[in-house]
Formats: C-alpha cells, structure tokens, sequence
C-alpha cells in the first residue's frame, strides 16, 4: 500500500509517516506541504497511489478542488480528509468532491489509522468506517 500525506504541519506529517510505516502492509509513505507538491507526486508516481491523507488547509489553494483529479489519475484511490476543521459544511463539501472519508484530527486521528490497517490487511472484509463519521 502506498500512502501519501498532505498536511502543512511538519508535526503531523511526521507522526502520521512513523505510524504508518509501522503498519504491516504499508510499502511507502510520501509526503507533501502543500497543494502544488501533492499536484506534483500524484501525476509523477509510475505506481498507483493507494490512499491520500488530506488536510483542508494549505498554505498554497484549495485541496478540496484536487480530490476529483486526483482520484482520477489513481483510478482506485481512497481519500481520507483528516482536519481540525470538521464542520458540517466541510464534511459535505469533501465527500461531494469524492472524498471515501472525513476525520476530525482532534477526536478521530487513531480511527484513520484503524482504518489503514483494515485496508493493508488483505483478509480483512471492506473498511466499516462509513464516508462520514458522525
């Protein structure tokens, strides 16, 4: 499984990346600041892209604009929305855009990784986590 995190704290890149590379199943963990190095890494990878873990605010556009592109260079992309900004209305605008899921990272951090490691398990039954947590 190859996993790509998009989150302009270096902080949360990193946690994210040591957990993730310690799940069985996980080949690679890329990372990207921003908008335009995520842009560049999706389109640059030979090898399709698993999951994206998207924050919702970069310092360089707006990553909700890139779900729909993204998921269509990576025809089975997942996209997980991981933000301290969980409204309603973000909720609704990521999932309208083709996110598979929204979590709050102050509340629902360690579900996400619940959730990467139901995925890299290949006996493992189709995520339980439904598109919108409530």
């Amino acid at each position: 499984m190859k996993i790509l995190v998009v989150d302009d704290s270096e902080l949360i890149r990193f946690r994210l990346v040591r957990q993730m590379e310690a799940i069985p199943g996980v080949e690679r963990v890329l990372t990207a600041s921003g908008c335009m190095v995520a842009k560049h890494l999706v389109s640059s990878m030979q090898a399709a892209l698993t999951v994206l873990v998207l924050d919702l605010h970069l310092p360089d556009g707006d990553p909700v604009r890139l779900i729909p592109q993204f998921k269509g260079e990576h025809q089975d992309l997942k996209v997980a929305v991981l933000t301290n900004d969980a409204t309603d209305y973000n909720r609704q605008r990521c999932l309208q855009a083709g996110a598979d899921w929204f979590f709050d990272k102050s509340t629902e951090f360690e579900q996400l990784l619940t959730l990467l490691r139901q995925l890299s398990d290949p006996a493992s039954p189709d995520p339980t986590f439904p598109r919108s947590n409530p």
